[in-house]
């Protein structure tokens, strides 16, 4: 997950960022995933990725298209205090790569995630940003960066294959970071 400050760089901004990590720890989450079967454009494998709440009241997270997968799976989240439970797949996007998982917010104990909100039209080059994710299923990571372009085409995935997954009708924003697997979402 990107986020900004959105203000300008200078000694309150260190301030800011730290502020913004503690608000947003209860509403990012790293997700455990389990392809127990190879199906579709998915092989058999277990890996961990990042999603964040963006409706805490129904319980409904936010990730990428590719960690809900398109076969038969089984998704966990572990919020900041190590608390894990099980998703229920909700959408999975046939064209963009985003899905969206529920899990129930009366078995939380102890913490309130909020929803974060998005705000693309705050979005612009030469942006300073942070990626709060779960690189390599670290929790809680943060990543410095910076945005760098508005309107990336979208990857292409699996050139060689027939009937391969791809990102259609869209376009990416691209930031220069340290992040790697398990950032996304």
């Amino acid at each position: 997950m990107t986020i900004s400050s959105g203000e300008s760089k200078d000694k309150t901004n260190e301030y800011s960022w730290s502020t913004l990590q503690e608000r947003l720890r209860a509403s990012v989450v790293s997700i455990c995933i389990s392809f127990p079967i190879p199906f579709d454009t998915e092989i058999n494998s277990m890996s961990y990725a990042t999603g964040f709440v963006v409706d805490a009241d129904q319980g409904i997270i936010l990730s990428n298209r590719h960690v809900m997968g398109p076969g038969p799976s089984s998704h966990k989240a572990t919020f900041f205090d190590n608390q894990e439970l099980f998703l229920q797949p909700t959408y999975y996007d046939p064209e963009h790569d985003f899905s969206f998982f529920r899990y129930d917010p009366a078995e939380l104990k102890g913490i309130e995630p909020k929803a974060i909100r998005l705000a693309p039209e705050k979005a612009h080059s030469g942006l300073e940003i942070r990626v709060v994710g779960n690189n390599g299923n670290e929790k809680m990571s943060v990543h410095q960066g910076e945005l760098s372009q508005l309107d990336r085409n979208a990857p292409v995935y699996n050139r060689n294959s027939n009937g391969s997954y791809n990102d259609i009708n869209t376009f990416y924003y691209q930031a220069s970071t340290t992040s790697e697997g398990g950032s996304s979402g």
